[in-house]
């Protein structure tokens, strides 16, 4: 446990070593504000509320959501771009230890950018809009803090299928775009499915990933879809994506990397 704790935290120096991260922190913050600046003083939105923002900001997680990705289909191919897979791999932790490191520091990523990202639309909020006013119905910190974690499933699934194309291709660029083309698609995707009448939709796995109608009440995508089904579903797939990742990582030759 020990040799996997020091490996997580070399990929973590890894993570946090490279400009590009706290480049995605500050724009993830700066759009934070930005977007109070604007609510406050250029679109009258009527917020009275810190709790008010903090409700409305959580649409920012998208790019939450997008930066996780970016670093997440970097995690393996960038080693095998760069030549250092086989100085990884002459360590003696195995492969596996080895890919569960970096997939958990992707994790600790997911988590730190939602953390700054609560806390910068908190203090922003807080600033600009204060707790003085009267809250919505319905808009209170229990429920915002569920509204991250029902982000943060997307967001995991998202990451988990961008890692797995990373250690499948070896190509971060493809594993990026790739990614990121199927988050931008999979809505339109899914909704033409639907309206095509295909049962199997069901089955896939961007059908499954906003579990919102279930925790809040609505309307499933398509009858028999239920809470636990869209959680097993998500399950699988998880599974499927962490499993092909791992046999991948794990059994092929990197001798002609």
């Amino acid at each position: 446990m020990s040799s996997l704790f020091a490996l997580v935290q070399n990929e973590q120096m890894k993570i946090y070593s490279r400009v590009r991260t706290w480049i995605m922190l500050a724009i993830l913050i700066l759009c934070v504000i930005m977007t109070g600046v604007l609510m406050k003083f250029m679109l009258d939105a009527n917020l009275a509320h810190v709790l008010q923002f903090m409700a409305f900001a959580t649409f920012l997680t998208m790019l939450v959501t997008i930066f996780s990705v970016i670093v997440a289909g970097d995690m393996v191919a960038s080693e095998f771009t760069w030549g250092t897979i086989k100085l990884l791999l002459i360590r003696p932790a195995s492969r596996s230890k080895i890919l569960a490191s970096k997939y958990i520091a992707v994790l600790l990523f997911v988590l730190t950018l939602l953390v700054v990202h609560f806390i910068s639309a908190y203090f922003t909020g807080l600033l600009l809009f204060g707790v003085g006013g009267q809250v919505g119905e319905g808009v209170t910190m229990g429920n915002i803090v569920r509204t991250y974690l029902l982000h943060a499933v997307n967001i995991v699934m998202a990451v988990t299928l961008a890692f797995m194309i990373s250690a499948v291709f070896r190509s971060s660029s493809l594993a990026i775009g790739l990614s990121i083309f199927l988050l931008w698609t999979k809505d339109g995707i899914v909704a033409a499915l639907v309206s095509l009448k295909y049962e199997w939709v069901k089955y896939f796995v961007f059908a499954n990933t906003d579990l919102t109608p279930y925790i809040v009440g609505g309307k499933p995508l398509l009858p028999g879809m239920t809470l636990g089904f869209s959680v097993t579903v998500l399950v699988l797939y998880w599974l499927l994506f962490y499993g092909i990742s791992w046999l991948l990582f794990t059994k092929r030759d990197v001798a002609g990397s």
